[in-house]
C-alpha cells in the first residue's frame, strides 16, 4: 500500500505534476495540502480518468485539503469534529484496502507566523482540537500532512539559527510529541533514523541547492501498523522542476 502526501502549494499550478507522481509511483492514496481551490474547481474529472475519486474542502486562494484515492472510502469527515473553524484544514476518510480498515486523517496544520501572534494562539487551538479528536482515532491509522512542525534539531538544517521561531519552538514541539503520545509513530523517523529527511525549503536565498531545509511534512502511523511499515521516500525530485511547490511528497509504504 503506498501513500503520498504533499502540500501542492496550489494544486492548479501543481496539477500536471500530481499527474505525473500518479502515472510514476501508482499511489494508493493521496493526500493533499494547500490546494487553494474551491470546491466548484476541483478537477474531479481528470483524477476521475486516472482511477481515482477524490474527498476535498477548500476555499479560494488559501488552504485546502484533499484525499484522492482508488479505494473505496467511507466515514468523511471534513473538518475537526467539535472545533468551529473557517479554514478549510483538515480532512479523514476510512479506507479499505482488502480486508483492512484504515483511516486517513489529512492536516494542514497552521504556520503560526510568530510566537506572540494571534495566529500562533490559532495554532495551539487547531492542534489542541485535533489531539482531542485523535484520542478516539488512535488504530489502524495514519495522520499525515503539513504539520508545520520541525520535531527536532535533526529536521532543522541550522537548529541554531530557528531558535525561538515558528515551526521549532518548545511549545510546538512538545504538541508533536503530545500527538506521538497518541499511539503515533514517525515513521520517516522510524524507518530512517539518522537521515534528516528535509521537506520544506524557502524559495528564497537558493535553499534548496544549497539544503537549508525543514522535515514539517510528515506521516504518523498508528502501533498497529509498524509490523507493515516497509518504506519511507521524500521525492524531492519534485522540488527541481520549473514552477515547484516549495513542499516535496512524501511517500510510505507498507506490505500487508
Amino acid at each position: 500500500m503506498k501513500i503520498i502526501s504533499w502540500n501542492v502549494n496550489s494544486l492548479k499550478i501543481r496539477h500536471n505534476q500530481l499527474v505525473d507522481i500518479i502515472n510514476k509511483h501508482n499511489p494508493d492514496v493521496i493526500s493533499l495540502q494547500e490546494t487553494k481551490s474551491q470546491d466548484e474547481n476541483f478537477p474531479i474529472e481528470s483524477f476521475n480518468n486516472l482511477g481515482y475519486q477524490s474527498i476535498f474542502t477548500g476555499q479560494k486562494t488559501f488552504n485546502g485539503v484533499a484525499i484522492i484515492t482508488k479505494l473505496p472510502f467511507e466515514n468523511i469527515l471534513l473538518n475537526i469534529p467539535n472545533f468551529q473553524d473557517e479554514q478549510k484544514r483538515f480532512v479523514s476518510a476510512e479506507v479499505k484496502f482488502d480486508d483492512r480498515k484504515i483511516i486517513i486523517m489529512n492536516g494542514y496544520f497552521p504556520n503560526g507566523q510568530s510566537l506572540d501572534s494571534d495566529k500562533f494562539i490559532y495554532k495551539q487551538s487547531w492542534v489542541n482540537a485535533l489531539l482531542k479528536f485523535i484520542k478516539t482515532k488512535n488504530s489502524d491509522s495514519l495522520l499525515m500532512g503539513d504539520f508545520n512542525i520541525a520535531p527536532d534539531d535533526i529536521d532543522c538544517h541550522d537548529p541554531e539559527k530557528w531558535v525561538g521561531t515558528v515551526l521549532t519552538s518548545d511549545i510546538e514541539r512538545n504538541l508533536f510529541k503530545e500527538i506521538i503520545e497518541c499511539n503515533f509513530t514517525d515513521t520517516h523517523r522510524y524507518l530512517n533514523k539518522n537521515e534528516p529527511g528535509f521537506t520544506w525549503w524557502d524559495y528564497r536565498m537558493a535553499a534548496f541547492r544549497r539544503n537549508l531545509g525543514l522535515r514539517i511534512d510528515h506521516i504518523l502511523a498508528s502501533h498497529d501498523l509498524i509490523n507493515f511499515l516497509k518504506d519511507f521516500s521524500v521525492l524531492s525530485d519534485y522540488r527541481k522542476l520549473e514552477r515547484p511547490s516549495d513542499h516535496a511528497p512524501i511517500m510510505l509504504t507498507l506490505n500487508f
